[in-house]
């Protein structure tokens, strides 16, 4: 005997009628079995339970507060939380940040190292990292080379690499700023590292097909940026190529106003200069100087790897330059590490001292255990000295770039 139902539920070929959903289909073939024995609608277990395609078309939003119970009064502003440092000066944190230079500027060497210092926990070329944070490297173009970068700076700056392990996560592949899926899945990457920095390099290949001039199409890829920001609390910072002319990032200048800090970088010939162009509620204006110092990574961080491949640049901070870009005075902001490198001129032989001898002399000088380890650690840092010992037992050795005393403006 063939059933029209079974349990009271239409078979699967048959669909209810237009304009009737599916709970009045099975409501209706319900009562239309009563005394039926073989329909005993009466019976039925799925009466009380919504169909699965009733809910179909109700996704899930957010909670959503209220417009009139995020209003704030003038006594409310003072506990508003005070804008604190990422970088101090650079990037500030819970905050949309811009990087943008032409190509070839060395906005990546730039950015790598700023994520290195932040995830270890260690000042930025003169900049202070009041702590150390998380870290998640958009490589939207590849991450090819991005191993020798980190490992580079790294190994000048006296960073040990294992401190990154669970702090500097690399995503090689873009976040499309333009697709649902890929802003959601950024919530939570994150959300679940707990991010206090996220980098996109570069923001055009995370905005594949937003017209760049559109200011309505950016503006998806900025409120998009701040959704992601605002779920981690995080900072966000998005490295983008300038226009033709001039140093603003290319296309529409709707991220300009959007950004808390805009900064622009220009580079090329080893040297490079960040402008600082604006900051929201900081001062800014400023302008700091950096060189490129081409360095090889030593086989021990990594071994097995051809010596071509290990070689990268590395940006650190420049000495104080003249207007025609002379060097004017080496150092001359660190009082200490001015007063060390002239007793490492004087002492030192071509062969270098061991840190303990250098130490020694330092002491003579009248100079603290702690003011030594400060300068030592700042030389290092700015390539004016160099370690060719172990970490155990130290011994510098003055760099060309220390090998003169510096000439007069």
């Amino acid at each position: 005997m063939t059933h029209s139902t079974e349990r009271g539920r239409p078979p699967a070929h048959e669909e209810p009628s237009p304009g009737i959903n599916r709970r009045q289909s099975v409501a209706s073939i319900n009562d239309s079995s009563a005394g039926n024995p073989e329909m005993p609608g009466h019976e039925d277990p799925y009466t009380d339970l919504p169909h699965p395609a009733d809910t179909l078309d109700e996704p899930e939003r957010p909670h959503r507060i209220p417009l009139r119970k995020r209003l704030l009064r003038l006594s409310d502003l003072a506990t508003l939380p005070a804008v604190e440092p990422l970088v101090d000066g650079i990037i500030y944190r819970d905050t949309l940040a811009q990087l943008a230079g032409a190509p070839g500027s060395y906005k990546s060497f730039a950015t790598v190292g700023l994520s290195v210092a932040v995830a270890a926990g260690e000042n930025w070329e003169g900049h202070r990292v009041p702590r150390a944070g998380k870290v998640v490297y958009v490589a939207a173009e590849g991450a090819t080379g991005l191993r020798a970068r980190i490992l580079a700076y790294c190994e000048l700056s006296r960073i040990n690499p294992e401190v990154l392990e669970g702090r500097l996560f690399i995503l090689p592949c873009p976040i499309q700023l333009g697709e649902f899926v890929d802003v959601a899945e950024a919530i939570e990457l994150v959300q679940e590292v707990g991010a206090d920095l996220l980098v996109l390099d570069t923001r055009a290949r995370c905005t594949v097909g937003l017209e760049e001039n559109s200011a309505t199409e950016q503006g998806k890829a900025i409120h998009s940026l701040e959704t992601i920001q605002a779920a981690a609390h995080c900072a966000v910072l998005s490295v983008h190529h300038s226009a033709r002319s001039g140093n603003a990032g290319r296309g529409s200048n709707s991220w300009d106003g959007a950004v808390w800090s805009d900064l622009r970088l220009e580079g090329g010939d080893l040297m490079a200069k960040l402008h600082i162009e604006k900051h929201k509620d900081v001062p800014a204006g400023m302008d700091y100087h950096y060189r490129l110092i081409p360095h090889t990574v030593s086989p021990a961080l990594m071994a097995g790897v051809d010596e071509q491949q290990r070689q990268t640049l590395v940006l650190v901070q420049a000495d104080s330059m003249s207007a025609n870009g002379v060097r004017t005075n080496l150092l001359a902001a660190d009082k200490n590490a001015t007063q060390l490198l002239n007793i490492l001129r004087t002492n030192l032989t071509h062969d270098g001292l061991s840190g303990s001898a250098i130490q020694a002399l330092a002491s003579d000088a009248g100079m603290g255990r702690t003011a030594y380890y400060n300068a030592i650690k700042t030389l290092v840092e700015r390539n004016t000295v160099k370690n060719i010992g172990t970490e155990k037992r130290t011994h510098y050795v003055l760099t060309s770039v220390a090998a003169a005393p510096p000439q007069a403006a």
